[in-house]
């Protein structure tokens, strides 16, 4: 009879842990969390807001980073053809109104090319952003970021030469334009934003990217220097449990954050991907996940509130897919929604097992 008694209540203990082990079993990976949070942020057949508490005003860099993000997953956004048709008037504008933005223009582009891999803007406005390109190239070597000034800038440069890739457009002078990027370098190992400026790491980050573009990244002045110049923003201090792992923005700061690290990983991979501390990034970069709207967040100072946006999400997203790492968003993280079956499949179980340790009880004392 104690066999009995003893077999019973090991079979309540299993069934109330299997039982209480669905809510785990029913967690949601990674994956699910990031492209719900872009969802969210969708304003359909417009495109994408950069965070959900935002005032609902469309990002052209979040929708571009929207886009790259559900493309690699193999899902849609709504409404293509009229996002499309929306991105085109956009840019129609721009020349229309003499509102040639750079940066804008790269990021429209971009996204067409996404939505369509196979897209080929009309003839009349591909002249237009050429001629444009062109307006902006200085003869020293290097790209303004406007048509109307000759200030040039390694971000500026960069920008354009995506943009000359994207109309299938070649380049002419490469040769002045790498010599430009090379005389930006400082003794340090950085690059300062032109020849007279001092070493930053975003600098430094965009004149490898410029010498990668133009087939030219052999050419840097002094790759361990700079190497050694990007690595010294890594946070190597296992003590630091809020950094450690990702890059600073500057010299100055005190917060890593998914941007900067973006940025130094990339530069860093294009010259030497060994010098990469991948286990310790990639931990840093999948706690910036945002729990409570499933997005990446960029650190904050304090008991500040984390917001997630889209475009500290897609620096997260491209990290990881630089130090190979993407298989991470298989995983399942936090627990699943609350709902009122998972409610009545707990009370039920504590239920039973209330219930067999009375019955127990009261066999007991017979």
């Amino acid at each position: 009879m104690k066999h009995k008694y003893r077999s019973l209540i090991i079979s309540t203990i299993v069934i109330f842990l299997a039982i209480n082990a669905i809510p785990s079993a029913l967690a949601k990976t990674r994956q699910y969390y990031l492209t719900s949070f872009i969802y969210k942020n969708e304003i359909q057949g417009e495109g994408f807001t950069n965070a959900i508490d935002s005032d609902d005003s469309i990002s052209f860099e979040a929708t571009t980073y929207a886009l790259d993000i559900l493309n690699y997953f193999a899902v849609n956004p709504h409404n293509i053809e009229t996002l499309k048709s929306t991105l085109e008037d956009d840019i129609e504008d721009m020349f229309n109104n003499y509102e040639e933005n750079l940066y804008d223009l790269f990021f429209l582009m971009k996204s067409l090319n996404i939505l369509d891999q196979d897209y080929e803007i009309n003839l009349n406005l591909e002249n237009k952003i050429y001629e444009f390109l062109n307006d902006t190239e200085q003869i020293t070597g290097g790209f303004s970021y406007s048509n109307t000034t000759d200030l040039v800038s390694l971000t500026s440069t960069y920008y354009c030469i995506q943009l000359f890739s994207l109309i299938e457009k070649p380049i002419e002078n490469i040769t002045i334009h790498k010599n430009w990027v090379l005389s930006c370098y400082n003794s340090d190992g950085g690059y300062g934003s032109n020849q007279s400026l001092p070493s930053t790491m975003v600098d430094t980050c965009f004149a490898v990217f410029i010498l990668e573009e133009l087939g030219e990244i052999e050419a840097l002045n002094s790759v361990n220097k700079t190497i050694g110049y990007l690595q010294s923003f890594y946070v190597i201090d296992s003590a630091d449990l809020d950094n450690y792992g990702g890059y600073m923005p500057d010299d100055y700061a005190s917060i890593a954050l998914l941007s900067s690290t973006y940025y130094c990983v990339k530069a860093v991979s294009l010259i030497d991907s060994t010098k990469l501390f991948k286990n310790t990034i990639k931990t840093w970069v999948l706690a910036r996940q945002n729990f409570m709207d499933g997005g990446f967040a960029e650190n904050t100072e304090g008991y500040q509130q984390k917001t997630s946006s889209i475009v500290a999400s897609y620096y997260a997203f491209e990290t990881l897919k630089i130090l190979g790492s993407l298989s991470s968003f298989l995983s399942e993280i936090w627990m699943v929604e609350f709902n009122y079956w998972i409610l009545g499949i707990v009370l039920f179980s504590i239920g039973l097992v209330i219930v067999a340790a009375i019955f127990l009880w009261r066999r007991t004392r017979i």
